[in-house]
């Protein structure tokens, strides 16, 4: 992790807010022109602030914080905790692990009847088991209770929900 120099609040404001880089799991390239927004309307203020030196060992327990965070043993998400975002019309994803040194993580996708995932690729493997309802994969009918296994290069034609599902998906 690249040190910032705590004494510089432009620098601070860029490491905070202009300088992530949008290629790391968990960024929101999305958001850039929101971020040179706030980054431009904050700096004037940040110049009138008097400087201070941060206290001893902050980057170190930051870092050692963000390290734990990977290293623990267990990761828990109660089924009244996460946050569903919607995906498209009729899908949203809430997110129930993730582990950022793969790039690994598990979901729950909920899509109500008649949904529909577009045709892609996989990166890597991805691992869906049907909870709830059924769906469509090339003319192929899965319900609650079965899996699939896409390995990594392989291409999924449409996925259709006629009926709605719940699935578990680890990528």
């Amino acid at each position: 992790m690249k040190k910032t120099d705590a004494t510089n609040p432009a620098e601070v404001l860029g490491a905070l807010l202009g300088g992530l880089d949008a290629t790391l799991p968990g960024t929101r390239p999305d958001l850039a022109d929101e971020v040179s927004a706030l980054s431009e309307h904050l700096s004037p203020l940040l110049k009138q602030l008097p400087e201070a030196d941060p206290p001893e060992g902050l980057f170190d327990a930051i870092e050692a914080e963000l390290d734990a965070q990977d290293a623990a043993p267990f990761q828990t998400v109660r089924a009244e905790e996460g946050v569903w975002e919607q995906r498209s019309e009729k899908v949203w994803k809430k997110t129930l692990a993730q582990e950022t040194r793969s790039g690994r993580t598990m979901y729950l996708l909920r899509c109500l009847p008649g949904a529909a995932i577009q045709p892609h690729v996989h990166e890597r493997a991805e691992h869906l088991f049907i909870l709830e309802g059924e769906l469509w994969i090339d003319g192929k009918l899965y319900s609650a209770g079965d899996a699939q296994v896409a390995m990594p290069g392989s291409a999924h034609p449409e996925i259709t929900m006629p009926a709605g599902c719940l699935v578990l998906v680890s990528a």
